[in-house]
């Protein structure tokens, strides 16, 4: 019997504690559950610059890192992980319609699904693409809890070096010296070393 099959019986919150403790399976199964929610949210949102996958896919980043964000003394998982997606999509939406000049008006809220029960027909499937999702989220965790150890000018060198510029381009375009960029970089990989928790980075790398 394999893990993931001995957890099914396992309640929404246990999975999560599970999940926050690095069991990847529970991660999974957590996805798997949750996917017609996550589909169901995205179907509520029309964004004509936008497909729906890539929503849908936003939207996991969304709920994943509702897991590892969780603290069950504040909420139950499934309102707090609901706020969660709706959060990181409308972000998402927001990037869209900056990047193409769309007013985020445009983006209007259509209740295509009614209730819970019509959202077991999505036509998309939970497997596609959740373990690219889940690596995306983490990512994105990693980089936040990095940018609190950042001032202004350093966040911003961080984020043209993850955006792939060289050292002279973030040189030229941020009117910094060569040294700052370097050092900057170099503390980054200090921050990630000493202080992001090493279960999320275990999972960051377990992740392919």
């Amino acid at each position: 019997m394999s893990v993931k099959h001995r957890l099914r019986a396992k309640r929404n919150e246990e999975l999560v504690n599970l999940a926050q403790a690095g069991l990847k399976e529970a991660l999974d199964l957590i996805v798997e559950r949750y996917y017609p929610m996550v589909c169901k949210i995205c179907s509520k949102y029309y964004a004509p610059w936008a497909e729906f996958d890539d929503m849908v896919q936003s939207a996991l980043v969304g709920l994943i890192k509702a897991v590892y964000y969780y603290q069950p003394d504040k909420s139950g998982f499934t309102s707090f992980a609901w706020r969660s997606v709706e959060s990181e999509l409308k972000s998402f939406l927001t990037f869209l319609n900056r990047k193409k000049n769309k007013l985020l008006t445009d983006a209007l809220s259509v209740d295509l699904l009614a209730s819970s029960e019509d959202s077991e027909e999505t036509g998309y499937s939970f497997e596609d693409g959740v373990r690219s999702t889940a690596r995306d989220a983490l990512t994105e965790m990693i980089v936040e809890r990095v940018k609190d150890f950042l001032s202004e000018v350093e966040i911003d060198i961080f984020q043209m070096w993850l955006d792939g510029f060289s050292y002279e381009e973030i040189q030229q375009a941020l009117d910094v010296n060569f040294k700052k960029v370097d050092n900057t970089v170099q503390k980054v990989k200090r921050i990630v070393k000493e202080k992001i928790d090493p279960v999320l980075l275990k999972s960051f790398f377990e992740e392919r």
